[in-house]
């Protein structure tokens, strides 16, 4: 099982798509959090709760949800139908291959972390979180900009009373950091991308992976080991450029994806780059493939 934590908009489902895309020969099971908000959209509104606030989810449910999943099982899910705002009918769902659990509160209570093979908490710049969550709610979730703007802040205050706490217990940190260079917010935001990978059991199967790191000096990375991050944790610091080159970008995903791993081609390719793209995205290539080799090669 996978967990993945952020505020709302920071990237969980992008990154469970990627996932899936790289590991979904054997099944993949993805479980949205948000599924479990007691409450419709209206009815939130009108108590001042924020979908990151405990009050608003059955945590107990959800829990218990997890752990059958764990284990297995099949589940009848509750639906939260995003678009709408309203709940539907639950909908049965067995463990299948690889479970995907994202959401705002996917490690709350904390020892839900034990379900897990390998925990990431998403964690963009202020300016670029707003930007991605005010893109999405008013193109995909039926909200009017007026009503994301007003909400703003009551998400905000939300997001560090329950959501930020989460970030000591997970195995990996990703941070996006804007591009210098680029307009502020195109419509496909560049970012450099910044991954604490603490020193844990969880991510040992990448420790050659960083070892290359480290010896080879790929243009447009840096690797800074053994530091003490915000959360007190002992962390490798892997930090990669959004100017970094196709060739570098290609020698990565080489290192990060063994032939030992049994499938001696991913299923896509490092996106061709030109003068009308001179860069791409690095959180949306390596990201997903760094998980997925994790993920791939735990016992």
């Amino acid at each position: 099982m996978l967990g993945i934590v952020g505020d709302s908009g920071t990237g969980k489902t992008t990154l469970t798509r990627g996932v899936a895309r790289i590991l979904g020969q054997n099944g993949v099971t993805p479980i949205c959090l948000d599924d479990y908000h007691r409450f419709n959209r209206a009815e939130r509104l009108a108590r001042g709760l924020a979908g990151a606030d405990p009050a608003a989810n059955d945590l107990s449910l959800m829990a218990s949800h997890l752990e059958t999943l764990r284990a297995g099982g099949s589940i009848q899910k509750p639906v939260y139908d995003h678009h709408s705002g309203i709940l539907r009918d639950p909908e049965t769902v067995a463990a299948t291959g690889l479970v995907i659990v994202y959401g705002m509160l996917t490690l709350t209570p904390p020892d839900l972390a034990q379900l897990f093979d390998l925990t990431v908490y998403l964690d963009p710049d202020d300016a670029l979180h707003q930007h991605w969550r005010f893109q999405r709610d008013t193109t995909e979730r039926g909200y009017a900009p007026e009503q994301v703007l007003a909400f703003q802040d009551t998400n905000d205050r939300a997001a560090r009373r329950y959501v930020s706490g989460q970030r000591r217990h997970t195995n990996l940190v990703v941070r996006f950091h804007l591009a210098d260079g680029y307009a502020r917010f195109p419509k496909e935001s560049v970012q450099n991308l910044e991954i604490l990978i603490r020193q844990t059991d969880h991510v040992a199967a990448i420790a050659s992976f960083l070892d290359q790191i480290d010896q080879q000096a790929i243009t447009g990375t840096r690797l800074d080991r053994g530091i003490i991050d915000a959360d007190g944790r002992t962390s490798d610091r892997l930090l990669i450029d959004a100017g970094i080159k196709q060739d570098a970008c290609q020698q990565m995903i080489e290192l990060i994806w063994p032939p030992h791993l049994g499938v001696p081609h991913l299923p896509f390719s490092v996106p061709e780059t030109g003068p009308s793209t001179p860069t791409f995205n690095p959180g949306l290539t390596l990201l997903p493939i760094l998980v997925a080799s994790i993920l791939a090669q735990r016992p």
